[in-house]
């Protein structure tokens, strides 16, 4: 995941997108189309259905996703591979999933 590091990709900013969305009410693919939103206003708009995510783009995605949802961590950084930021979709599927984790309720046994 260091590779768009080295080549000297630029850091997204630390401002929020424009607009706010509850992010935990959302489908997989209405939770893809904010991703592609939040990549779009920091002008790494996706140019195929192959496109990578840049390591640095995608942290800051998921921190406006957390950020939206309210609910502390999602996932850490350092946890993430080269299959969460294959494409905006696979980050979008994998941020759809830990949302889910956060939202479950505790089931006893």
């Amino acid at each position: 995941m260091t590779d768009d590091i080295d080549t000297g990709s630029i850091s997204p900013p630390q401002r929020q997108a424009e607009s706010t969305v509850d992010v935990r009410g959302l489908s997989e693919t209405e939770l893809e189309v904010h991703v592609n939103a939040l990549l779009t206003s920091v002008g790494e708009a996706p140019s195929g259905p192959s496109a990578g995510v840049a390591s640095l783009t995608a942290v800051w995605v998921i921190s406006q996703v957390e950020e939206s949802c309210g609910i502390g961590r999602l996932v850490n950084p350092q946890d993430l591979t080269k299959d969460d930021l294959a494409t905006p979709a696979a980050l979008s599927q994998m941020l759809h999933r830990e949302i889910r984790k956060q939202d479950a309720p505790l089931v006893e046994s």
